[in-house]
């Protein structure tokens, strides 16, 4: 169980985004994370354009990848192995 600041039950979540994420979305995130973890979660940002676009996140072991970045990198996969 990670403690944040005190808190049992809390998760540190690190969202790396291609462009910066709006109040408004860091907040749906958040909401939308801890109603899966059923946990507080502690989001903290970080921005890397080598992604092209979207998010990935590293939280509890985890990661959940949304970004075009690995979109691109499976469909390469998926000609390569003649599959698409």
């Amino acid at each position: 169980m990670t403690l944040i600041g005190g808190a049992v039950g809390a998760a540190a979540a690190k969202v790396v985004s291609a462009a910066a994420l709006t109040e408004q979305q860091i907040s749906a995130l958040r909401k939308l994370l801890e109603k899966k973890l059923e946990k507080r979660v502690e989001v903290s940002l970080e921005i890397d354009a080598s992604l092209i676009g979207g998010f990935y996140i590293y939280i509890d072991g985890y990661i959940i990848d949304r970004t075009v970045k690995k979109q691109i990198r499976d469909m390469k996969e998926s000609i390569m192995r003649g599959i698409l």
